[in-house]
């Protein structure tokens, strides 16, 4: 017990002849500020790597069976309306008509919420959507209910990419008539 008490006196008094030589507080914080900026840095440096892998991944996932394309929705036949038109009775002109034109329904385009690619996503200003072709499995992978039987058939997605290129969100589209 003794002598733990001589070596933390001697401690102390080591400290307090030093003092004088210790750095000012002020640089001291700056050297601390420096240190946390280059070690965010890096932490950055690598959430970037990582999605830039993650994205490259998708990508090549996404397009490595490009010969296989979703099946088109098939339209239902509208009749067509024909309007037959009468001689004119006068010598005047006759009245302008206008044409009648078969009524044509677009397929209704339903999609799913986006679901994040990435687990911790760098800020985001601006990006484009782009339309890609997937496979069903893609789905199960964001945690979406698929049967075994159709994990192969290709869906349409949404991908939603940041201008740095990393892949962010995806959602899924489908077609009802």
């Amino acid at each position: 017990m003794q002598s733990e008490e001589y070596l933390i006196a001697a401690l102390r008094a080591l400290a307090e002849q030093d003092r004088e030589r210790e750095a000012p507080e002020e640089v001291e914080m700056r050297l601390l500020a420096a240190f946390r900026r280059n070690r965010s840095r890096r932490k950055w440096k690598t959430v970037v790597l990582a999605s830039l892998a993650a994205a490259a991944g998708l990508t090549v996932f996404f397009f490595a069976r490009t010969d296989e394309r979703p099946k088109p929705v098939a339209r239902s036949p509208v009749p067509q309306q024909v309007v037959e038109a009468t001689p004119p009775v006068e010598i005047a002109a006759p009245p302008a008509r206008k044409a009648v034109r078969p009524v044509t329904r677009q397929p209704r385009e339903i999609v799913t919420e986006f679901f994040p690619l990435l687990d911790v996503a760098p800020p985001f200003e601006r990006g484009q959507l782009l339309r890609v072709v997937v496979p069903a499995a893609t789905m199960r992978e964001v945690g979406l209910p698929v049967n075994e039987d159709r994990l192969a058939d290709r869906v349409y997605a949404d991908v939603l990419v940041g201008d740095e290129g990393l892949a962010r969100a995806i959602r899924f589209v489908s077609y009802e008539e």
